[in-house]
């Protein structure tokens, strides 16, 4: 994948409040915390979180894998039931990005490469970064950070929305604008960052002991990513950018992991399995990820192979090491989403709505099992039978992205056009797309069959997304008529 220039969060906080348009967004300069000064308040945090989430949707390649996504969420939602941020919400997210980097953003939204993942050897290194980002959200240090990128002159200004231009066309040549843009203005507030980081360090160990996980996690991963530094000394892995390690923190670290009982817990089958899973997505190729997995015996590792052997299409031995992994741990989910799936690409409809059925009654608001049902329904021809069932979810489950595009195909299929063009605007607009989503509810708009009722909600959405259609045309962020589409 191509090197993409990416702005840290201060910046995020001063150009934010409307979308950036191509790939400057998140880990070359260094992360400038604290102040004293004036402090965004939750709700300020909240909107430019939300309109942060929609650039990311929009200029960077998400993992938008169902199951993998709903672990992470667990995980990070079992750490933010520990801290001091449990009654408000926080938002977890993977970039497809084989690089080692995380980081937070306002309004709780904490972002991780999948490459992290891989690179971690237990489950406790994991929950030790997501429990140090989280950390960073708790403390207000984004919140601190806004008086900083406030006071930015307009020359640095300027030239960092310059490297933004050049970043999708020369990466070298727009690091090197960014890096001389900002040298001068922000030396003076990287101690700032350095009292963050032990502040996130400390408080990040402390959320991760009472969630139950191995203390020694975060000083394993800091020092593996120094060790990774030193080995690879032309490539320092982005999280180091971001979040300097030095032997004195990972000694810290080290020494108030030692204060804590340490924890017999070890990896949950869910963590295995979706590392599994995220390796055989991000292998050059199947027969990679087959040799790869091929000769490993425990369950991860033959899941991961029956998977690798789906990406190659060989789907009778990848239904036959599935149906015996079932055989061993009938509870874990993942083996009958796995087969579920195998069993509709090889047409056998019948048995994966039946898998899905069993599970769901068990499960009844697991997303994967869900999605891929409704889905799956919808390919057997059932729309109604997959309304009812995505109705009845969404009730009670937040819509994400990839559920209004499900939504939308439902809403169609089921012969509800108004309702179809409605979730599909609401898709396009949570994807940085607003011309797009704009277009749709206007196609809804004149729909012969839409009611006063539809017609009144349509309206009022449609002036809301022109509003801001018209500040990023005024910010010259999203040209009319450059807009990426779908």
């Amino acid at each position: 994948m191509p090197r993409r220039i990416l702005i840290s969060l201060p910046l995020i906080l001063s150009l934010l409040i409307t979308p950036l348009h191509g790939h400057a967004l998140y880990d070359q300069l260094p992360e400038m915390g604290d102040s004293t000064g004036n402090i965004l308040s939750q709700e300020e945090e909240q909107r430019i979180g939300a309109e942060f989430m929609r650039n990311i949707r929009h200029s960077i390649p998400l993992l938008d894998d169902p199951e993998i996504n709903e672990y992470l969420q667990d995980l990070g939602g079992r750490l933010v039931s520990h801290s001091d941020g449990a009654m408000r919400p926080f938002s977890f997210f993977i970039i497809q990005d084989s690089r080692i980097n995380a980081f937070a953003a306002p309004g709780g939204y904490i972002g991780i490469n999948s490459g992290l993942i891989l690179h971690t050897s237990n489950e406790s290194e994991l929950a030790a970064v997501l429990a140090h980002e989280i950390a960073h959200v708790t403390q207000r240090h984004l919140a601190r950070a806004s008086e900083a990128a406030s006071n930015m002159s307009l020359p640095v200004a300027a030239a960092i929305i310059a490297a933004m231009i050049l970043g999708g066309q020369d990466p070298e040549l727009a690091q090197a604008a960014i890096t001389a843009a900002m040298a001068g203005s922000t030396q003076r507030m990287i101690n700032f960052t350095r009292l963050n980081e032990e502040e996130a360090d400390r408080v990040g160990m402390q959320i991760l002991t009472e969630a139950g996980f191995d203390p020694s996690g975060m000083p394993s991963f800091f020092n593996k990513l120094l060790t990774a530094s030193r080995v690879n000394k032309d490539i320092l892995p982005e999280f180091l950018r971001t979040h300097p390690v030095t032997l004195s923190r990972i000694a810290d670290s080290r020494n108030r992991a030692a204060s804590y009982k340490p924890s017999k817990r070890g990896d949950s089958p869910r963590y295995l399995l979706i590392r599994a899973k995220i390796r055989v997505m991000l292998s050059k190729s199947a027969d990679e990820a087959i040799r790869y997995f091929a000769h490993r015996t425990d369950n991860a590792g033959r899941y991961g192979y029956a998977l690798a052997l789906h990406r190659k299409g060989e789907n009778g031995k990848a239904r036959q090491l599935l149906l015996a992994l079932i055989e061993e741990e009938p509870e874990l989910i993942a083996y009958q989403y796995a087969l579920a799936r195998l069993e509709a690409e090889m047409g056998n409809l019948d048995k994966a709505l039946g898998i899905y059925e069993r599970n769901l009654r068990l499960y009844p608001l697991n997303t994967p099992l869900t999605m891929q049902y409704v889905f799956t329904l919808l390919q057997a021809d059932q729309p109604a039978k997959a309304r009812e069932v995505m109705h009845r979810y969404l009730a009670a489950r937040p819509t994400t992205p990839a559920l209004f595009r499900l939504l939308a195909q439902v809403e169609q299929k089921a012969g509800f056009p108004v309702a179809s063009y409605r979730a599909m605007a609401e898709y396009y607009f949570s994807e940085g797309l607003t011309l797009e989503a704009i277009r749709q509810l206007e196609q809804a708009l004149q729909s012969e069959h839409i009611t006063s009722y539809e017609t009144a909600g349509i309206e009022a959405r449609l002036k809301q997304f022109k509003e801001l259609a018209r500040m990023e045309a005024a910010s010259h962020k999203q040209p009319k008529g450059k807009e990426k589409r779908r």
